[in-house]
């Protein structure tokens, strides 16, 4: 008994040593730092691997040059090093925030630490930064042109308009093919679209079967090509229902489907190549395309129009259609912006005033009648005090000087933005945005705004995705697009 008794003592006072050695390794440890953000290696076989996790990031698109993350381990409590684009590792705390990040792709990293272990495989997230300065909704498609150049589009892509390189739709705004940057306008037709670069030059993809993308061949792209003869010396772009026109020193070039003289060039033959539109070889200062009919605001504030004439979009006075430019009645002056829509046309004035001719069966004139008028009306209620106007399908906004937009015309999808889907023949107000908007792009049966901040909301018909919110619900009220938020 006493031998067992003496080894069972022997036993105990071992155990004491050896818990008397772990509780001074304890206080070491402390004492060196060891769990602070140094890294000394593994230093005890009872240590596990230590993981980090990124808990809450940015949107893999966004238009905030901020960014702030959290992140967890899961052995808390641990230390953490932080990595912005390869800049090296640095001390940090969860939340972390970065601020003032420059416009492109960013990549941010964390690994974990506890007791000298470091995670070996630190968690990684890249997201891009993509600063919106203006947007085109085309037919069932949108568009929108960052600050460095860059485009994206998203929503219908059955002929290729969203210039990806594939023809599937999507609700999310996805890359064009090659444009990253370098370009300085984009315009939104009915199925192709197309872009201005830096140095001049004219690129379209999608649609052509009447050869509306210019290349000199009428086959479809779902990439941008070039625009053939215009690589230098464009200035502004716009593209319609079946045909695109450039404006150049002044003048007007104009390609694709010539059924009712759009093109403008005395005939009514289609032109896969640009051709010039007759009499306006200078004194333009900017060009909008509808369905079938083109219109041109003259340096000296008068309006000119040609094409398709059934509705009196042309503005003449008559319902005529002309392959040739006539002045619209009345605008012999004072305009400062022009859209032309499917089948009517509007146009700002110096005073911040709307006139508005053309169809009128949905309201689109917003005169307070249903009647057609082939000549300019004014829209009741914006006789001042609007800085902006767009034309789409059957349906018209105005983006006042305060920064608020009004809608009027169809609403069968929603495309005014008032909450119900109740067409009007008199502007009504967008919801919730009463202020804080720099653009307004009216689409086919869909609307797109830009605010102050840089984020894009749409609202209106979304079968195709052209809202871009991640879903292909329509919206009577404006929704976020993904990457574009607030």
């Amino acid at each position: 008994m006493k031998k067992r008794k003496g080894f069972l003592w022997g036993i105990i006072v071992a155990i004491l040593v050896l818990a008397g050695c772990g509780q001074g390794q304890d206080s070491a440890s402390d004492e060196i730092g060891l769990g602070n953000d140094e890294d000394f290696g593994v230093i005890s076989s009872e240590q596990s691997t230590v993981n980090t996790k990124i808990k809450s990031k940015p949107p893999l698109v966004s238009n905030s040059t901020s960014a702030t993350f959290k992140f967890v381990c899961t052995s808390a409590p641990c230390s953490f090093k932080c990595n912005l684009d390869g800049a090296g590792w640095t001390k940090c705390k969860s939340p972390k925030t970065y601020i003032g990040l420059s416009e492109g792709t960013h990549t941010f990293k964390v690994k974990a630490g506890k007791n000298g272990v470091w995670d070996k495989s630190p968690a990684s997230y890249s997201w891009s930064i993509y600063l919106v300065s203006s947007i085109d909704g085309g037919g069932d498609h949108t568009c929108a042109l960052a600050s460095n150049g860059g485009v994206k589009c998203w929503g219908w892509n059955y002929r290729g308009q969203l210039g990806n390189g594939n023809n599937n739709d999507s609700n999310v705004p996805v890359d064009v093919s090659g444009l990253s940057s370098g370009i300085s306008a984009i315009s939104a037709g009915l199925y192709h679209t197309c872009a201005l670069t830096s140095s001049g030059s004219v690129k379209c993809w999608g649609y052509n079967y009447y050869g509306q993308i210019g290349n000199g061949n009428n086959n479809d792209s779902n990439v941008p090509v070039d625009v053939s003869g215009l690589s230098s010396g464009m200035q502004a772009i716009t593209a319609g229902g079946a045909h695109t026109c450039a404006l150049i020193s002044g003048g007007v070039k104009c390609w694709g489907a010539n059924w009712y003289g759009q093109l403008g060039n005395g005939n009514t033959a289609d032109s896969n190549v640009p051709v010039d539109v007759s009499g306006l070889s200078s004194g333009v200062s900017a060009i909008s395309a509808g369905g079938a009919h083109t219109c041109a605001l003259l340096t000296s504030g008068g309006v000119k129009c040609w094409g398709y004439n059934y509705n009196g979009q042309l503005g003449n006075g008559n319902n005529t259609n002309s392959n040739v430019p006539v002045d619209v009645s009345g605008l012999g002056s004072g305009v400062i912006a022009i859209s032309a829509g499917w089948t009517h046309t509007c146009a700002l004035t110096s005073s911040g005033g709307v006139k508005c001719w053309g169809d009128n069966y949905y309201g689109e004139l917003g005169n307070g009648n249903n009647t057609n008028s082939n000549v300019p009306v004014d829209v009741s209620g914006l006789s001042s005090g609007i800085s902006a106007i767009s034309a789409g399908q059957y349906h018209t906004c105005a983006l006042t000087s305060g920064g608020g937009v009004k809608c009027w015309g169809w609403n069968g999808y929603g495309q005014l933005g008032n909450g119900n889907n109740t067409r009007s023949n008199v502007a009504v107000d967008v919801s919730g945005l009463s202020s804080g908007v720099s653009a307004i792009s009216a689409g086919g049966d869909h609307t797109c705004a830009m605010t102050s901040g840089g984020s894009v909301k749409c609202w209106g018909y979304n079968y195709y995705g052209q809202l871009g919110n991640r879903n292909n619900t329509n919206s009577n009220v404006p929704v976020d697009v993904v990457g574009f938020g607030p």
